[in-house]
């Protein structure tokens, strides 16, 4: 579930939009100079789109690959240690990647 409010459509055309911005270099140079232009073009509200706060990072950007952890992680399977749980994250990072 979002956390922030949105409607399926919104999430939907969230997804496109950042689909298409990976193949389409002039899009990825709009949402890089102007995201929350970008947001509101695909119809997300302006309230919506002013909680985003976000970066668009290419490859070339850095020496190692960024590590994209899930929006949310579940608190609880953190502070048990639940070693399934905590494997499945550790397989979310690329090998070398913290060193």
């Amino acid at each position: 579930m979002p956390r922030f409010p949105a409607y399926e459509k919104n999430i939907v055309a969230l997804g496109k939009l950042l689909a298409e911005a990976s193949v389409n270099p002039e899009l990825k140079q709009r949402l890089i100079d102007d995201p929350a232009a970008e947001l509101r073009r695909i119809g997300l509200p302006e309230k919506t789109a002013a909680l985003f706060n976000f970066k668009v990072i290419q490859e070339d950007d850095h020496e190692k690959p960024p590590v994209v952890l899930p929006y949310r992680l579940n608190e609880e399977r953190l502070a048990s240690g639940d070693e399934q749980y905590l494997s499945q994250l550790a397989d979310l990072i690329p090998p070398n990647t913290l060193n």
